[in-house]
Parts: C-alpha cells; structure tokens; sequence
C-alpha cells in the first residue's frame, strides 16, 4: 500500500481483483470448451507483450477491456472476436451509472465495428448498483451478471474477512482485514470466488448459458436479397405515395439499374447479422468470414 493509498481504496482494489480473477478463471473454462481463446489484462506477444487488452473501433478509437473471447487466437495471434465481456465491482451506487456508461461506451462501438461476427456482449457486476443503472445495458442489449453486495459480503465471509465498509469503519480496522487477506493462501482466495459462484449458481448458469450460445452457435439461413433501381428523394410524404402509386414507376430488372444486396444472416442461438454491400466481391468477402 503506498503512502498516498488509503486504507478503503486498497481493501476495495483487492476485493475487485479477486472478483476479476474469479470471473476469468469461469470464463477461461467456458473458452476451453469451444477451443477459443480467452485474453485477459497480461503481457501477450500478439501486441508486442502490452498487458492491457485493446480493440480499435471503426473511427480509430481505442477500448480498454476485461475479456475478450476470440476464435482462431492464441497468444501469438489475434483472432476474431466473438464474445466482449466486462468486469465492475463498486462499493457505492453514486459511481454505477458512470460505470454502466462507461462499459457501454467501451463494448457498443466495438460490437459494431465487428458486427460480421455478431459478438456476444456482456457484464458482470457486482456491489452497489443502482437498478436504473442495470436496466439501461439490459436495454441496450448487454446480458448481465449480477452480485449484490450481500452476495460479494457472503463469499469473503466464508473466510473469516468482513467486506463490509462504510465512511465510519476506522482505518485501523481496514488495514486489519488487508491483513487478512494478504494472509489467505492462494486457494483460499479461490475458495471466496468459487462460493460466490457457486452460493448464486443459477444466475451464473444462465449468464453463461447465452456465452455458450453464442460460441456454438450454427449457421441457419442467408438471405440474400438483390435491390434493383434508382433511389427517389421526395420532401413530402404525398409526393412519395404518389411516385408510389403511379404504376409507369414499376422497377424493370436491368443490369444497369443494380443498387446494392442485402444480407440477413441468421443462427441457432437468435443472433442476426444484416449487412449492405454495393460491390459484389465486398458481399463476397465478408461472407466468407462468417462462423
């Protein structure tokens, strides 16, 4: 603990990364399964050993992330993307919107700079958080894990630590259960991660649930739509209904009056992709890196 730390900021840290550890250590076994790569914040030759894990979205913006589950990767090659999944512990609700905010700024850009692979997106949370805060990813399409901060209390206690602190709780008393921790052996930190697991199972279960989905899903259908004819812009909705409605306007199927295909392509789990192209080999292209 340095000497600018405090004692309260140094506890919640160490709770936070046993949290993070743990959900990495879940997520790795789920990767496993599929024969994904699982990368995480660590030194990995793909980016010259840089431990922070970086994806650039369509505007050149780089996101910091927790997890990203990539197929065709390794620790020397970045592979497609095809799960974002981030991490938040917060003591204090006055923080999780910013939070919620912050994870979707991150994840939403990337989702669509990547949308040929339709990459499972999602958080796990734990502590205070608001419900506003909750509901606002669930509406923009984030599956969600959530620990209460009675749940996060319950696992430390299963090893003697109370997590539990508030603006009265003396520094002595917190630099007491750093204490604590800094003695628990490895094993016993992953004993706190796996009865928080395992004390709210069917909530993982059905997180991890939409991951595996999302992993082995199969293709189903392409749909490959052709649109043909010049496209009209009218400033008036009479005007348009009229062009409509005048039968001399039909469409004749010409070569020269291509415009551009449409794609829809749909898997097993419910995932959608929908794609334009006005070239034929960038329909092409992208099709053919479809899973």
């Amino acid at each position: 603990m340095t000497m600018a730390e405090s004692p309260a900021h140094r506890f919640g840290q160490m709770i936070g990364d046993i949290f993070e550890r743990t959900i990495i250590r879940y997520c790795q076994s789920i990767a496993d399964e599929y024969d994904m790569y699982l990368d995480y914040k660590h030194p990995r030759p793909a980016r010259n050993n840089q431990k922070d894990v970086k994806w650039t979205d369509m505007n050149g913006n780089i996101h910091k992330l927790d997890i990203v589950i990539e197929e065709g990767g390794s620790e020397t090659k970045t592979g497609a993307p095809r799960a974002f999944i981030e991490m938040a512990w917060r003591r204090y609700t006055k923080y999780s919107k910013n939070k919620a905010q912050e994870i979707s700024a991150a994840i939403k850009p990337l989702v669509s700079r990547y949308s040929e692979h339709a990459p499972f997106y999602g958080a796990v949370l734990a502590g205070e958080f608001t419900e506003n805060s909750l509901n606002q990813m669930r509406t923009e399409g984030f599956k969600l894990l959530y620990f209460s901060i009675n749940a996060v209390g319950e696992a430390f206690g299963s090893q003697g630590i109370d997590a539990h602190w508030d603006e009265g709780t003396s520094e002595e008393e917190l630099i007491n259960r750093i204490e604590q921790l800094e003695a628990l052996t490895e094993t016993q930190l992953q004993q706190i991660g796996d009865y928080l697991i395992n004390n709210n199972a069917e909530n993982w279960k059905t997180f991890s649930t939409y991951i595996r989905n999302a992993l082995k899903r199969t293709l189903e259908s392409i749909a490959v739509i052709s649109l043909f004819g010049d496209s009209k812009v009218f400033c008036n909705i009479q005007d348009a209904c009229a062009y409509i409605s005048n039968e001399e306007n039909e469409v004749t199927f010409t070569k020269d009056s291509f415009y551009r295909y449409e794609i829809v392509v749909k898997y097993s789990n419910g995932d959608k992709i929908d794609m334009q192209f006005r070239e034929r080999q960038a329909a092409i292209a992208s099709l053919s890196r479809l899973k």
